[in-house]
């Protein structure tokens, strides 16, 4: 119910910004600009409701909306003047449309849209600060110095501001650059580098201010000597407490490393056309939104109708770099269980109208918001679940998953995840503009006549790959190559 009061809210929102938007912008008295309206605001409602479910709009919490909310929010307000924009060529073409009033519509409703959820968000916080109490129960608050400058370091602070006793007090921060003193983040003023830590503390207690805690938000292997012995130091003689963060982006590190390792050699070939590619790639699906616009509802409502709600279905996948990006898919299977409980297999939760979408590729059309926001590229190799990737996953991953590729074309579905892999290396050594509008081109071929293996594509990708100097890249793969 919540929910449904929430897209009701935000619908009124988007009604009263187009009703805006067309009385500024269309000629004429303002009764016939308002008669206008009606028109196009159904068109825009009609538009609204699909994108605001598929966004997830109204299952957001509005107090404690941050800057993914927001993204959101602007994606959605591209996507129904899009949406809008599309039904209105395709079924009124009366309807006059203007470049005024599509900009100024899409200003004035992201403003409403993200502006209620800031004003929820500042009213919760200072509500939340009201029933704060000034310092704990019985005592002082604890000063606490902090040692580091980085994503550690804000999410602390983060948790600082929010703490619910305010039995903390952040009195500074140490950050290894000096162009970072006098600077301040959340607030907090920098106050020199972690190798003046005694200096520091000096000043702070000429000031009134005794530290009593050091947090540091950064390996020992991102301090220098001088710096490390100060804590050290500090710690062992009981001065005052040291606590040291518990780090997790080591493995992302070691993950950076091992693609960087292996894709050593392959992206200078590319590097040119990459900036280039990603321009095209937003361009494209832009434009593909508004053309398919029409397409994509009619699927979605198929969908609704075939295996129920929710239309879109998404699967967290590896994206560049490794990073997890979230795949977006057309729903094409029913619910995990049947009526009396009983877990069903893939093949018997797949419908029918699925089959024909995934055989037709219709399942894969939300997947060009992807490539909007820059999750995933229209060409490059295919995102895989981890449990899918091949030996040697890293190279493959050092661009951005595509939503065909070059394994797709010369293989598809009928060979073995190393052959992709070798496939999809290959890509990656002779991507161009030029091979990209021919793998485009032979995948709607393959949409119309069926999936064909191309031996010897196959054999031309691993010749690169057993040529290529030693690495993580050939000699993991080639262990895996298939006899």
């Amino acid at each position: 119910m919540h929910c449904f009061v929430l897209l009701v809210v935000d619908l009124l929102l988007v009604s009263m910004s187009t009703l805006i938007a067309v009385v500024v912008t269309l000629p004429g008295p303002v009764a016939s600009a308002i008669a206008a309206a009606s028109a196009y605001g159904a068109f825009t409602l009609s538009a609204a409701i699909p994108v605001m479910l598929i966004f997830g709009l109204n299952r957001t919490v509005w107090r404690f909306t941050s800057l993914g909310d927001g993204v959101h929010v602007a994606g959605a307000a591209v996507g129904i003047v899009a949406l809008t924009t599309a039904l209105a060529l395709v079924l009124d073409q009366t309807v006059l449309i203007t470049p005024n009033l599509l900009i100024l519509q899409s200003l004035l409703m992201l403003y409403a849209l993200i502006g209620v959820r800031v004003a929820m968000r500042i009213r919760h916080d200072r509500r939340r600060r009201a029933r704060v109490p000034h310092g704990s129960v019985g005592g002082f608050r604890k000063n606490v110095l902090i040692v580091g400058l980085g994503p550690q370091t804000d999410i602390f602070l983060c948790g600082a501001a929010k703490e619910a006793g305010g039995e903390n007090e952040i009195v500074g921060i140490l950050s290894p650059s000096r162009r970072h003193h006098g600077r301040r983040l959340r607030s907090r003023k920098i106050l020199g580098t972690p190798e003046a830590v005694y200096e520091v503390l000096h000043d702070l207690a000429v000031h009134g201010i005794i530290v009593d805690r050091i947090v540091v938000t950064l390996p020992p292997a991102a301090l220098s000597g001088k710096a490390q012995a100060a804590l050290v130091q500090l710690q062992d003689g009981g001065l005052l407490r040291v606590d040291w963060l518990p780090l997790r982006h080591s493995l992302r590190e070691n993950a950076d490393a091992a693609i960087d390792a292996a894709s050593d050699g392959l992206e200078p070939s590319v590097n040119t056309y990459l900036p280039w590619k990603r321009f095209i790639d937003a361009t494209a699906a832009l434009v593909g939104i508004v053309v398919f616009a029409p397409l994509i509802l009619v699927v979605a409502m198929v969908v609704l109708l075939d295996v129920g709600a929710p239309a879109i279905f998404w699967q967290q996948r590896p994206g560049a770099r490794g990073k997890p990006i979230k795949v977006l898919k057309f729903r094409t299977m029913g619910p995990p269980r049947d009526h009396a409980g009983r877990a069903l297999t893939d093949a018997e939760r797949v419908s029918t109208v699925g089959r024909l979408l995934r055989r037709m590729r219709l399942d894969e059309l939300p997947q060009i918001y992807n490539v909007l926001v820059g999750d995933m590229s229209f060409v490059g190799p295919r995102p895989l679940l981890p449990v899918d990737q091949p030996s040697a996953p890293a190279a493959r991953l050092c661009l951005r998953p595509g939503l065909t590729g070059w394994a797709q074309i010369k293989g598809g579905r009928d060979i073995s995840s190393e052959d992709k892999a070798a496939l999809d290396l290959w890509y990656i050594r002779n991507a161009s503009f030029t091979l990209d509008v021919k793998i485009l081109a032979q995948t709607a071929r393959m949409v119309l006549f069926g999936e064909r293996v191309d031996p010897n594509a196959i054999h031309e990708a691993w010749q690169l790959v057993r040529n290529d100097r030693p690495s993580i890249l050939s000699a993991d793969m080639a262990e895996h190559k298939p006899v």
